[in-house]
């Protein structure tokens, strides 16, 4: 178990370390251009990298999955960058398909890789889920319930037997909603102050919190009284 967490943490390093330098090298390409961020620089920023621009996006996000908490931010950041419409096609699909590395990381090195990461013995009452349910089922509520971050839901689903269409296919359509929320938030994050800011936000916290207290709800009535 020690190995494992020893070899996690320096992939997670190296991530972490790949994500940084994609992130130095596009701010300073910025600021050696624009003296300061606004929108209007900002998009001109954009056009000019033409279809690169969705290219590097691709990439930021291939190397923050296996890092936590930043797959919201980047949602966040492609309706900032995109647009609503695009910033959304542009986040699900760069999140489900990058998915793939944490998940055939975790396919290819175990359960004891899983365990490494998760505390409590909680793999064991998650992969239950799929006792009462096809693999589809399991992946789709993963996603929809967002009890664990983005990259943990990905080593869950990689230790499961679930085939790799099924897997994309439920990540396609769990993260849809959460990620449309993002998208439309970072995008109304132009004008902060404008309705469609603060509406985002609740509709955020609307589609992260409803399901959480259905499944609360479920889960004490089925507890014997």
């Amino acid at each position: 178990m020690k190995d494992m967490k020893n070899i996690s943490r320096w992939v997670t390093i190296l991530f972490v370390l790949g994500f940084l330098v994609i992130l130095g090298l596009v701010v300073r390409a910025y600021f050696s251009q624009y003296p300061a961020l606004t929108s209007e620089n900002l998009d001109l920023f954009i056009r000019g990298f033409g279809p690169w621009a969705l290219a590097v996006y691709f990439l930021a996000y291939a190397f923050s999955s296996p890092i936590p908490f930043l797959a919201p931010v980047l949602a966040a950041t492609g309706g900032l960058l995109f647009g609503p419409l695009w910033g959304t096609l542009a986040s699900i699909l760069s999140a489900a398909v990058t998915s793939l590395i944490p998940f055939s990381i975790s396919r290819r090195l175990g359960r004891e890789w899983v365990e490494a990461k998760l505390k409590g013995g909680r793999l064991d009452r998650l992969m239950q889920g799929i006792d009462r349910g096809s693999g589809f089922t399991f992946v789709l509520l993963l996603r929809l319930v967002p009890v664990m971050p983005w990259e943990l839901q990905n080593y869950v689903a990689g230790v499961t037997r679930v085939t790799v269409p099924t897997y994309l296919a439920a990540t396609l359509l769990g993260s849809t909603p959460l990620t449309l929320c993002l998208t439309l938030l970072g995008a109304a994050a132009r004008q902060p102050t404008s309705w469609q800011f603060f509406a985002s936000i609740a509709l955020t916290g609307a589609v992260v919190l409803v399901p959480i207290l259905i499944v609360y709800i479920r889960s004490r009535r089925k507890e014997p009284q």
